[in-house]
């Protein structure tokens, strides 16, 4: 039986706004450590991972838990909102389904009521399963910092294994999601490791834009989670289908492709091989859906 260890000893330290936040990390860039939903970091600590001296607590800034929407600006995601709040939100069910549905796959009850989306990007799990469909919008993120801020596309926060692009003195304090064409449709499908509530072996969100004309494809996203050092576009697979109107050959095709570069390791969750052939099954899963998605819009 594995025992839990007590916390190591930290001082918490609530800032009154995000500029003190980012500074306070700056000053203490060797010791202090950003605690959103706690759902890894506390663990970390527990396991002595981590000995942050400092943990600076981002609940008392009222900005970084809103959810906005707007037609021109799209969705806005503050980085504390957790992915309960997400998987319950009626505007992001209605124009962004598949991300709600990818954060109500995440943990249990207990981990989506707690834990951040904005956590969630910056653990830079390979696995993380907002991340793929975040990505296949064309999200980006906005990071704040001590001295100035930065925008960037979401798939550029990702380094390797639970490495993102954050330096010293940075926040990620938003994610924006623009609103997708007419004829649009959006799908995340996963293969859990051993149960439902297990991180992903495998996900793969999709999605696709039809010129409402020729039925052609206009724009296709093909992201994959957990197989590869860092949530990878599908970028062979995604150019096979673009401008082509989508039948089964190509979508076999297209799935192939996908599963040709992916680059994912046997571990105690999966094998390779299965791995490999699981991204050409749900990657074919997934366009099939938005295919049916987007025709039907």
């Amino acid at each position: 039986m594995i025992y839990l260890k007590s916390l190591p000893t930290f001082e918490y330290f609530s800032p009154q706004s995000l500029k003190e936040a980012c500074s306070f990390l700056k000053a203490h860039e060797n010791g202090a450590k950003i605690v959103a939903g706690g759902t890894d970091l506390l663990i970390d600590m527990k396991y002595r991972k981590v000995t942050p001296r400092y943990l600076v607590g981002l609940r008392t800034l009222p900005e970084l838990s809103r959810v906005t929407f707007g037609d021109q600006e799209g969705l806005r995601i503050g980085a504390m909102v957790t992915h309960q709040e997400i998987m319950d939100g009626p505007i992001i069910n209605e124009k962004f389904k598949s991300i709600a549905l990818a954060c109500s796959q995440v943990g249990t009850p207990q981990i989506r009521n707690m834990g951040t989306v904005g956590g969630n990007v910056c653990n830079a799990a390979p696995s993380a399963d907002s991340v793929p469909p975040l990505m296949a919008y064309s999200a980006t993120v906005t990071i704040a910092g001590a001295e100035s801020d930065r925008v960037l596309p979401l798939e550029e926060m990702f380094i390797g294994p639970g490495e993102n692009c954050l330096k010293a003195g940075e926040i990620l304090a938003e994610i924006r999601v623009p609103v997708a064409p007419p004829h649009t449709g959006a799908v995340y499908v996963r293969l859990p490791a051993r149960t439902g509530k297990d991180i992903a072996a495998v996900g793969v969100a999709v999605l696709i834009t039809l010129d409402p004309t020729s039925g052609a494809c206009n724009d296709v996203k093909i992201v994959l989670g957990a197989v590869a050092p860092t949530p990878i576009r599908s970028r062979k697979a995604e150019a096979a289908l673009n401008g082509e109107k989508p039948g089964e050959d190509l979508i076999n095709r297209a799935a192939l492709l996908s599963a040709d570069e992916a680059k994912p390791i046997s571990d105690v969750r999966s094998s390779l091989d299965y791995r490999t052939e699981m991204v050409r099954v749900l990657t074919g899963q997934a366009l099939n859906q938005a295919l049916a998605i987007a025709r039907a819009s």
